[in-house]
């Protein structure tokens, strides 16, 4: 029986928010969690979670809407995005529907959805004199019911370039809210229907930086809930909405199955249930002193013709250190052109292509293998720290073009790969805290098969994964006598290669060209067509032959002068690639427990050798109003990408926009954190995350677009895309690529279409870009360039 208490509480009504590609529309949600907090009315929130969802307005027809979605929802909220609503092509359907059912059912405009409910009776959406992405701004109201409890002027972030004009507005509409703009111009921030349930605001209420957002929902969904009294409905507003429905969110929801990924149930020649592993892992102490540098190039370095890798971290952080040497045991390289991968084992051994039949997609395949190794694997002892041991690499920038909604390539003629990852088996791995050694290994215990595995079996996912038992107690033994012996290694000075990379390198797009893009980019952004663009440049020479086949002094320099928390080189001789990482900044990190946390860097600035000018500097960073808005934006994008696999209690941001110095710069660093499910694979997050969000800007989606026109149509390759690892027991870190040499056969290589052979002059890349906003000065961003590249080459 309910309870009298309960009974007098108000239920959150079912609720759609459309979602109109931009990339804070998620973070409504967190509006509707924090409702129970509000103490001028009494919500009961349990099970709210079964009465909103957020959905993507192309995912339903105009008339699937009206037969399905309509008939179970009590309110409609239109989210933001790109774009004007005077254009079908930004507001679909979406007039429609504030024409015909706007007497009906109550409907909350934010951004966009408030342009659109001026445009739909007669309102004009034009350029603002003053454009505000993520900016403060003090808004006034007028006192109505839907600021009910909210003071005036209260702060709100705004994300727009284009608002109602004021004076087109129609008699059937009344402005609720407004903000004085720096020219003196005071801009629409809120509108209402004199006589049916609309209502429109122009800020972004659910903006970390926004306050009273919880308190304004409350407002609406309690005049929802009014007007749904004096007009009832055919229906129960407290009941979930209908799973049909529901099917269509685009959020992670607690306790259903994971709608997330557009694939279907795993085939069977990816369900190797006959193989069982064990991980098992013995201390090493201190292994004699022994540096990660010293293990490498002693243990690991040239020990197998498919590579090396070291995920080095070379400068010391507030958190616990690992550095982990690693050998490859075979290689996945895919390509998007031919959506087929190339397993190597040996270079022996022609490698064997695995097509992949859509909707599967080369990340669904390696969620699904993962899932399917950590399942079947036994940790020894669950309580030591995760390893690498599992798969470690890297998706390229276009590989966007498999993670996100309705982006359709340029034609691409020539084959690229565009993910490398290696299955590592065994690991070394070195605690910079304690200065100690571990080894682990994934070991294959004997099969209880009557029937040998198919081809496609062993080398999709089946016995070429982990070491047999007689293998594992070959390496142990190998390694203990290693760490055993005498110390023979002599660290040596830093090597001087005279390779001149300052000078030798060649930017794909001049000074004028950059120039020139740039103000394209800030032309759009004015337009409406995004908040914020990440625009990048890529700068390359060509290599002498012996550095090209063995780059490791090349890194060496690069570590000892530009030393960074994701610090990492990954030598892959058979793909003809190596990576010579000295990032700073985190992508995603999932441990094996599902916590989840991004890190976004968003504003930079070169470090002096003055200390006060140094110190003048970073406080300069702190206060810059368009570096701060930079960082805001893509903090509340990566709230928006966490919300698509985490839990909305747990998204959460405990570091908001606070400088950090490395060696060489001084940048603004934020944390967003959150719960995965823990039915949810990791790949398959990173996948949803994917491409971090501080190399494209917001909407993530067009901006997306936008930028491959800006760059030329010219690939990115490896950089801005994700360098790291994601283990068989689920822990998972990526590194955004940046500030990162790549060496790699130039992009007219034909790699897969002809396997492992090539015709084409090696290069040395290296990425640098910066984000793009109407406050931009084109030569300042220039300059950001040039400090970003100047920071990993200038002392090579």
């Amino acid at each position: 029986m309910t309870s009298s208490k309960t009974a007098s509480k108000l239920s959150v009504p079912t609720t759609v928010i459309l979602d109109f590609y931009d990339s804070y529309t998620r973070n409504l949600l967190v509006l509707f969690r924090q409702l129970a907090s509000i103490h001028e009315a009494s919500w009961d929130t349990d099970g709210w979670e079964d009465r909103v969802v957020v959905i993507n307005v192309d995912s339903v027809s105009w008339l699937e809407f009206t037969q399905e979605v309509i008939p179970n929802v009590s309110c409609i909220i239109l989210g933001p995005g790109p774009g004007s609503p005077h254009q079908t092509s930004d507001f679909s359907w979406t007039n429609r529907l504030i024409q015909e059912f706007g007497g009906e059912i109550p409907i909350l405009g934010v951004c966009l959805g408030h342009q659109g409910l001026a445009s739909a009776f007669g309102g004009k959406v034009v350029k603002a004199p003053s454009p505000r992405h993520g900016q403060v701004t003090k808004v006034e109201h007028s006192s109505h019911l839907l600021f009910g409890g909210i003071p005036s002027p209260f702060d709100a972030v705004q994300f727009n370039s284009l608002e109602v004009s004021e004076d087109s507005i129609p008699e059937s509409l009344e402005v609720t809210a407004w903000a004085a703009t720096p020219c003196g111009h005071k801009s629409v921030m809120g509108l209402r229907h004199r006589s049916q349930p609309l209502w429109g605001v122009q800020f972004h209420p659910e903006s970390i930086s926004s306050t009273y957002g919880a308190h304004l929902l409350s407002n609406f969904l309690q005049m929802a809930i009014s007007h749904l009294a004096s007009r009832p409905r055919s229906f129960d507003q407290a009941l979930p909405i209908p799973r049909h429905i529901i099917s269509l969110s685009t959020s992670y929801r607690r306790g259903r199955p994971n709608l997330i990924p557009d694939v279907p149930s795993v085939p069977s020649t990816f369900l190797p249930s006959k193989y069982r592993w064990e991980q098992r892992s013995f201390e090493l102490g201190s292994g004699g002193g022994r540096t990660p540098q010293e293990v490498f190039e002693g243990f690991v370095k040239g020990s197998s013709p498919l590579g090396e890798i070291w995920l080095d971290s070379a400068r010391a952080t507030s958190e616990p250190q690992f550095s982990h040497v690693l050998v490859p045991q075979l290689t996945w390289s895919y390509s998007r052109a031919t959506n087929s991968f190339a397993v190597a084992t040996s270079p022996h051994i022609s490698p064997n292509i695995v097509n992949i039949k859509a909707p599967q997609t080369f990340i669904s395949v390696l969620a699904k293998t993962q899932g399917v190794l950590k399942r079947a694997t036994n940790v020894m002892d669950s309580s030591l720290p995760s390893v690498p041991v599992g798969f470690v690499g890297s998706l390229s920038y276009e590989m966007n073009k498999v993670t996100l909604p309705q982006h359709e390539p340029p034609a691409e003629p020539e084959c690229r790969t565009d993910s490398e990852f290696a299955f590592v088996s065994t690991a070394l791995s070195y605690s910079h805290e304690m200065g100690t050694w571990r080894a682990t290994a994934l070991v294959r215990l004997p099969s209880s098969a009557s029937s040998p595995a198919t081809d496609q079996e062993e080398y999709a996912v089946g016995s070429t994964f982990g070491i047999d038992d007689s293998a594992y107690k070959s390496w142990s033994a190998v390694v203990q006598t290693y760490f055993a012996s005498p110390r023979t290694f002599v660290e040596t000075e830093t090597p001087r290669l005279g390779l001149s990379l300052h000078t030798k390198l060649v930017p794909d797009l001049s000074h004028s060209a950059y120039i020139d893009a740039i103000e394209r980019a800030r032309t759009l952004i004015r337009a409406g067509e995004s908040y914020e663009l990440c625009l990048t440049n890529r700068f390359r020479t060509s290599l002498p032959e012996e550095v090209a086949t063995s780059p490791y002094q090349l890194y060496l320099s690069l570590r000892a002068h530009n030393p960074a928390r994701y610090s990492a080189f990954v030598h892959l001789p058979l793909s003809a690639l190596s990576i010579l990482s000295s990032s700073p900044e985190r992508f995603i990190r999932i441990d094996k427990h599902g916590q989840a946390e991004m890190q976004p860097i968003k504003g930079t600035v070169r470090r002096s050798e003055d200390p006060v000018e140094d110190q003048r500097r970073k406080a300069a960073l702190e206060a810059n109003e368009k570096e701060r808005a930079e960082n805001l934006m893509i903090v509340d994008l990566s709230r928006n990408d966490l919300l698509g696999f985490c839990e909305v209690d747990s998204v959460q941001v405990p570091k908001l926009i606070q400088a950090e110095t490395v060696q060489t710069v001084h940048q603004l660093v934020t944390s967003i954190t959150g719960t995965l499910s823990s039915a949810l694979s990791p790949f398959e997050a990173v996948g949803r995350a994917f491409p971090p969000g501080s190399m494209t800007g917001a909407p993530k989606v067009r901006s997306v677009k936008l930028l491959e026109e800006l760059e030329g149509n010219r690939p990115r390759g490896i950089y801005s895309g994700a360098l790291g690892y994601v283990a068989v027991d689920g822990a998972t870190d990526f590194a955004v690529v940046i500030r990162t040499l790549i060496i790699e056969k130039n992009s007219e290589s034909t790699f897969l279409c002809s396997p492992f052979e090539f015709a084409c002059v090696t290069e040395l890349t290296l990425g640098a870009g910066g984000a793009i906003t109407h406050l931009s000065e084109a030569e300042s961003e220039w300059e950001e360039v040039l400090v970003k590249k100047d920071a990993v080459v200038s002392q090579l």
